[in-house]
């Protein structure tokens, strides 16, 4: 169960993270090294098998302590089984079991199935399953661009392999270049009309 909680404690620091302005999260990333997200993604395996067999065991006792709370409810005065007490219970049990799973379906952004996929892809290396080829494509582009984003492929690259939220960053920083740079044409050529324009 150790691994569970540190499992989540890394979850719950991702999204932290991913609230942060992006230079806190370029410098986080580009300060990870080989050995610490193998270990994070060693980490995340055991912790995400664990909170798979605890969320199954939790969601069933929760819905089969409610069930028999309705079921003691119906049964405290007779014995007697009818049709409408079995479509009583059987319509709680579904209903129950529905609440659940919506509510397993908000929490699973913040620290659910799908949070948890997001972590490892997030630090899978660089591959078709994890990456698509418009995305490197996009980053290849990126960093033949703007040396912002060279540079920050390199200093990755000098301590290990390229992952994926490697590759989203280096898009993101070029992005953000690129948006400069056209926000700068973009003045200028209000200026130069400026200039142009006759006085009267």
């Amino acid at each position: 169960m150790i691994a569970l909680f540190k499992g989540l404690g890394l979850l719950l620091q991702d999204n932290e993270l991913y609230r942060a302005p992006f230079e806190k999260q370029l410098a986080h990333w580009k300060a990870k090294s080989e050995a610490q997200l193998h270990e994070e993604v060693e980490l995340l395996a055991r912790a995400k098998c664990q909170w798979l067999i605890a969320s199954i065991v939790l969601w069933q006792a929760s819905a089969l302590l409610i069930l028999g709370l309705i079921t003691n409810y119906l049964w405290r005065d007779d014995f007697h089984i009818t049709f409408t007490r079995v479509v009583i219970v059987f319509g709680s049990w579904v209903s129950i079991l529905f609440v659940i799973w919506f509510m397993a379906n908000m929490f699973d952004h913040t620290a659910g199935f799908e949070r948890w996929m997001k972590a490892f892809n997030s630090r899978a290396r660089v591959s078709r399953d994890a990456d698509s080829v418009e995305e490197v494509a996009q980053a290849l582009e990126m960093a033949r661009q703007y040396p912002e984003v060279m540079d920050y492929k390199q200093e990755v690259m000098s301590k290990r392999e390229l992952r994926h939220e490697d590759i989203r960053i280096m898009r993101e920083l070029g992005r953000i270049r690129q948006h400069s740079a056209l926000v700068v044409q973009l003045n200028q050529m209000g200026d130069r009309n400026l200039r142009l324009q006759p006085a009267f």
